[in-house]
């Protein structure tokens, strides 16, 4: 309804209005990488192995965030600025959702504060990862070691 008012009072196509109210959305994931391993965590609301990560939110630059969750979810502390590997993009639900990927070599560990969201967190050998490790994990992973050519999607 408030669709077809707005395309009508301001006389623009439907495909515009759309545009305008289309939600976008960006996060910041990381993969922690020491000693020929990766560290992954489960989510307490969804199946499967994923990197360490969450939503930029307001007022926060992409690299904060990634440094924020890092600590919240798994007490990665980074000692040196995260390293931006890519940006990618994915069509989720009707959105435009952007991600910025980032790589941690250097990091200090400390007990992370207790997250309802983590439902554990565990180190993997880069060439023996998890059976159930998300797709897009999977792929995040291969584009680092170089086995696969870095995508711009998701």
């Amino acid at each position: 309804m408030i669709v077809k008012l707005l395309y009508k009072t301001l006389n623009v196509s439907r495909n515009f209005v759309f545009h305008i109210l289309s939600t976008k959305t960006f996060g910041a994931r990381a993969l922690v990488v020491w000693n020929g391993q990766v560290l992954l965590i489960k989510h307490t609301y969804q199946k499967g192995w994923y990197t360490i990560g969450g939503a930029v939110e307001r007022n926060e630059s992409p690299c904060e965030a990634v440094i924020r969750e890092l600590a919240e979810e798994a007490g990665v502390i980074p000692t040196e600025k995260p390293i931006l590997f890519s940006i990618y993009h994915k069509n989720y639900k009707k959105r435009d959702d952007y991600i910025a990927f980032y790589i941690i070599k250097k990091f200090d560990l400390e007990e992370a504060s207790y997250s309802p969201e983590i439902a554990e967190k565990k180190w993997y050998d880069l060439n023996d990862l998890p059976p159930d490790i998300t797709p897009s994990t999977l792929k995040r992973i291969e584009e680092f070691l170089g086995k696969r050519e870095t995508s711009d999607q998701w």
